[in-house]
């Protein structure tokens, strides 16, 4: 090693740029804060936030119309959080350390923009949809006051207004899993008769890979006797199987009667159910919950969403087959979970 001139020293550890944190670690940590606003809605009328939001929170304000257009209150808002919390301007990247100021400052925005925006039916209905002049004047905001944090604020106020279209599903289409699957408890498991479709098991309810499932050994002197199989000499070893299969009339398609009560059918009337229960709930003011008829855990969770997609509340109640969901117009306190 050579000698190194007095006074210089050695760095043995290099030194790497920390990155920032991710932008799904952002998301996810403004989705919390904003939880813990709706819990503790102290947190989300406290000093920190837009003094000319209050008042329209606390009842006394009903517009903003002398802050100018919609833009300017926009740009006023964001200012303000601005000067609330500086990592918004000063930081170039999230950190631990300023995680939580970036996540407020961009939750206390996203809900000023719902307020905002609400006191104007087009530019409410223009955040459900990206890449108009609406969205395009909230990036050209954020960017001129919040540059190095843009992209974290611009993707939180998308993730929270733009709507995503939901895949549509044709009765029956859906996978559905679990135990409650169409058809499951009609299947054997694997290695459980000559039928399966499966590999064979070693041990209780299976064969060994190498061992066909021949039936019965026979004594090897009795040669010229029938087969243990059955009559025919062993030719038709599964003839006893077969006559337990379930067969189809005779002129009548084996598949003819899959229409009849088949998943789709029972798909389409759990989500009928809901929607006759939604209906009576519109139409009668006294009503004030729908249980409906008991279904499995995968219809129930159909009509759960379809519940909450049309404005109400939904629960489920009872146990094993009896479990049910219940429309309500309220959310109720003693609510049981799970689907």
């Amino acid at each position: 090693m050579r000698n190194q001139p007095k006074g210089d020293t050695i760095n043995t550890i290099p030194t790497q740029q920390q990155s920032s944190l991710k932008i799904d670690y952002f998301l996810f940590s403004c989705f919390e804060f904003e939880q813990n606003c709706k819990a503790f809605p102290a947190t989300a009328v406290g000093a920190q936030r837009w003094p000319e939001i209050l008042p329209f929170i606390e009842g006394s304000r009903e517009n903003f119309e002398e802050l100018g257009t919609l833009q300017d209150q926009l740009s006023a808002s964001l200012k303000w959080y601005a000067n609330e919390f500086p990592a918004i301007v000063t930081d170039h990247k999230i950190e631990m350390e300023n995680l939580a100021a970036v996540a407020a400052a961009s939750v206390f925005f996203a809900l000023d923009l719902r307020i905002l925006a609400s006191k104007d039916s087009n530019a409410l209905e223009s955040l459900g949809q990206d890449n108009n002049g609406l969205w395009s004047e909230i990036d050209r905001i954020v960017t001129e006051i919040a540059p190095n944090m843009a992209q974290f604020i611009s993707a939180y106020l998308r993730w929270v207004f733009v709507r995503v279209e939901e895949k549509y599903w044709e009765a029956g289409s859906r996978p559905p899993v679990g135990r409650y699957t169409p058809g499951a408890r009609n299947r054997r498991p694997y290695g459980s008769g000559p039928s399966s479709s499966g590999p064979r098991r070693s041990g209780p309810g299976g064969k060994p890979s190498g061992d066909r499932d021949r039936g019965p050994r026979r004594d090897s002197g009795d040669r010229n006797g029938p087969r243990s199989g059955g009559p025919s000499g062993g030719r038709d070893r599964d003839s006893g199987d077969r006559s337990r299969r379930p067969q189809a009339p005779r002129g009548e398609n084996p598949n003819a009667g899959a229409g009849r009560n088949s998943h789709a059918d029972q798909e389409q009337a759990a989500l009928e159910s809901v929607k006759s229960a939604i209906d009576r709930l519109r139409g009668e003011e006294g009503l004030k919950e729908i249980r409906l008829d008991p279904s499995n855990s995968f219809f129930r969770r159909l009509q759960h969403k379809k519940a909450v997609s049309e404005g109400f509340y939904s629960f489920s109640t009872g146990e094993g087959a009896g479990r049910s969901v219940v429309v309500t117009r309220e959310k109720q306190d003693n609510e049981e979970g799970g689907a």
